[in-house]
């Protein structure tokens, strides 16, 4: 477990250990993802005063302001961003001693936070989700669209239990495993000129739609998206193409929304490797362990 001297503020001695209630920083813990008292309190089944009451607690015990007004809620301040990470590796790893081998879907009540890219989770999260609301039904699993260049750190921090990114970020305290590699596939809407001639297709004569995330290659194109959900509607309005992780194209496909095409001679989309991202400290949680099985099982299965 890490040492308590990671909570030490860096003008002085931090709060002795047995002055440190365990209920404050899992309050700390919910604020920091929340970023909001209110969001926070029903994260923690609190009231907003009370949710107010253990932030000033909160605030006299480590000797820092933690949180901020800003225009999107909280914000935290430095020394709160580097308290973050020590935390939350100390709650998991309570959380899993405390759990040892008892973990059962089937009465588990744990928050599981899953972050994705959001083609991914447009093609696995339905079938993983259906998979944990028959098996833990009374868990509450909450998915979120991330960008793939900040997977780590949302893992780091806490944010996240399990990350799902094609963007490969090693880190000593992150472990991942690779599930299939993803292939990038052209597509237009059913009715575009392109769709009805699959041979020797011309590309150059018509606009391109590029999905791009902070940190990756920028591309030269008309119409720049930070979202591959948000290409399917653009496609269907215009003459436009776009190329899709294989996965998602396929889905889009079957259900008649795009059409893939032939990738025409001397153009070769990069392929990535999607990877299943997980803090260290959860490696050997059997609800970590549990949720990682079923998307091995899920991926290998349908790939």
């Amino acid at each position: 477990m890490t040492s308590p001297r990671a909570l030490d503020t860096r003008t002085g001695p931090g709060p002795s250990l047995a002055s440190v209630d365990l209920n404050l920083l899992v309050a700390f813990e919910a604020l920091w993802v929340e970023r909001s008292v209110t969001a926070a309190g029903r994260r923690l089944g609190l009231s907003q005063p009370a949710t107010s009451a253990a932030l000033a607690r909160l605030r006299e015990m480590l000797g820092d302001r933690l949180f901020v007004r800003g225009k999107s809620g909280l914000e935290p301040t430095e020394r709160c961003a580097e308290l973050a990470a020590p935390i939350s590796r100390i709650l998991v790893e309570l959380r899993n001693t405390l759990a040892g081998s008892s973990f059962d879907p089937a009465t588990t009540t744990r928050h599981i936070r899953i972050g994705a890219v959001d083609a991914a989770i447009a093609v696995w999260m339905p079938r993983l989700l259906a998979r944990t609301m028959r098996e833990a039904p009374r868990a509450r699993v909450q998915v979120v669209a991330i960008d793939p260049t900040r997977a780590t750190q949302a893992l780091e921090d806490g944010s996240l239990d399990l990350a799902l990114s094609p963007v490969p970020s090693p880190s000593s305290s992150v472990r991942g495993r690779a599930l299939y590699k993803v292939e990038f596939i052209v597509v237009v809407r059913p009715s575009h000129p392109l769709a009805c001639r699959r041979k020797n297709v011309s590309l150059s004569a018509f606009p391109r739609v590029h999905v791009h995330f902070e940190g990756m290659q920028p591309q030269q194109a008309p119409v720049i998206l930070g979202s591959y959900l948000a290409v399917p509607p653009v496609l269907a309005r215009t003459d436009a193409w776009a190329v899709l992780p294989r996965p998602y194209a396929e889905a889009l496909a079957k259900d008649g929304v795009l059409v893939m095409l032939p990738r025409p001679g001397g153009f070769k989309p990069s392929a990535m490797m999607m990877q299943m991202l997980w803090p260290e400290a959860q490696d050997a949680a059997p609800a970590s362990k549990w949720i990682r099985g079923i998307l091995v099982e899920l991926t290998s299965t349908s790939t």
